[in-house]
């Protein structure tokens, strides 16, 4: 069993990340259990800032830097139809928070303050087939997958801000919606394309690709952003993609563990397959090293993978290149990243 993000990176970052299991077919399992029932979990703290692939440094000297805390879980159930078939319901949860600074009109930083949600997110169905009948003679196999991304989770969920009233020179409290980094939902469907396979190298090792991809056809959510910059007035619902590519490697005394090494790349694009691409999005993507290992208890598995970050890049959205058209400035707005997530799975088959 490896644990994966699947449809990741929401429109700021990170937002809508999902973790599911997903499985080889076993090396001494060629009839798979009809039931799987998987539990994911993803940790991880954003709080360096990126202009492009530049680290925005001075954030964390003066103490100003944007900190995302986020919990994301996933309740998955999954069904075997057959040995190639499988369909998949995945339950998608979170809780997370978002600390930031306010200043006055001079820029001074005044205080810090904390937004915060939990609760559901976007609802996912997935079908799966592998191409080839799961044989542990197999050199190879790959299997395709679709799904549907439902608007379940709330995508205008709202919580108390610190602002600074120049009138009266004092701090006030204003309700208003959260940073699209922390909104449950995205407020649009989505369609979800995968890709997974394997090749074996040797008696004890085999290579691996995973693959994902999704489509948000809506355009934005209509949610109010209170940014100034009128282009980004409201929310973008933007795609994600994942990949994966490495090796695993099953030691012959190591009763079925797995060990794994291989580079994750996940990201959002600046532009939308289907649909426009206006609105507030933060497109950019992260390539980690991922090292990971799974270890089968009976019908029982776990597994665990760290993906470290080793190149961050925040791209030009099309409200910054809009922005930039209309004034002559140049705009490129900024993304927090972390340096590395801890993603951890436990599942049972029947």
């Amino acid at each position: 069993m490896r644990v994966i993000a699947c449809a990741t990176l929401a429109p700021a970052l990170f937002g809508c990340l999902t973790v599911v299991a997903a499985d080889a077919p076993e090396r001494k399992l060629v009839t798979p259990p009809k039931l799987q029932v998987s539990l994911g979990y993803r940790w991880f703290r954003a709080d360096h800032h990126f202009v492009g692939d530049v680290e925005q440094k001075y954030r964390e000297r003066e103490h100003s830097q944007t900190i995302n805390s986020i919990n994301l879980y996933d309740v998955g159930i999954a069904y075997n139809f057959t040995s190639r078939f499988r369909m998949t319901v995945t339950l998608p949860l979170e809780v997370m928070g978002r600390s930031q600074v306010v200043r006055n009109s001079g820029g001074t930083i005044l205080d810090r303050f904390t937004t915060e949600t939990a609760g559901l997110r976007d609802l996912r169905l997935t079908i799966d087939e592998w191409l080839r009948a799961p044989d542990p003679q197999l050199g190879w196999n790959a299997q395709i997958g679709f799904g549907v991304v439902m608007p379940t989770g709330n995508d205008a969920a709202k919580d108390v801000f610190e602002t600074y009233d120049n009138a009266s020179g004092r701090l006030v409290a204003r309700q208003q919606p959260v940073d699209t980094s922390i909104q449950p939902g995205s407020g649009g469907w989505g369609l979800l394309l995968k890709l997974t396979g394997f090749a074996q190298i040797s008696d004890h090792s085999r290579s691996y690709l995973e693959a994902s991809y999704t489509i948000t056809p809506r355009g934005t959510n209509g949610v109010l952003t209170n940014l100034p910059n009128p282009y980004e007035a409201v929310i973008s619902i933007a795609d994600s993609y994942l990949a994966r590519l490495g090796v695993e490697y099953r030691p012959p005394a190591a009763h079925g563990m797995n060990f794994s090494l291989g580079a994750r790349l996940e990201g959002v694009p600046v532009r939308d397959l289907v649909g426009t691409s206006e609105g507030f999005r933060r497109p950019g993507y992260i390539v980690s090293a991922e090292p990971s290992v799974s270890v089968p208890l009976g019908r029982w598995s776990l597994a665990l993978s760290v993906p470290v970050a080793v190149y961050r890049n925040r791209l030009q959205s099309v409200a910054d290149q809009e922005q930039t058209a209309a004034t002559g400035i140049y705009q490129h707005g900024d993304v927090i990243y972390p340096n590395f997530s801890i993603i951890c799975g436990i599942s049972k088959r029947w």
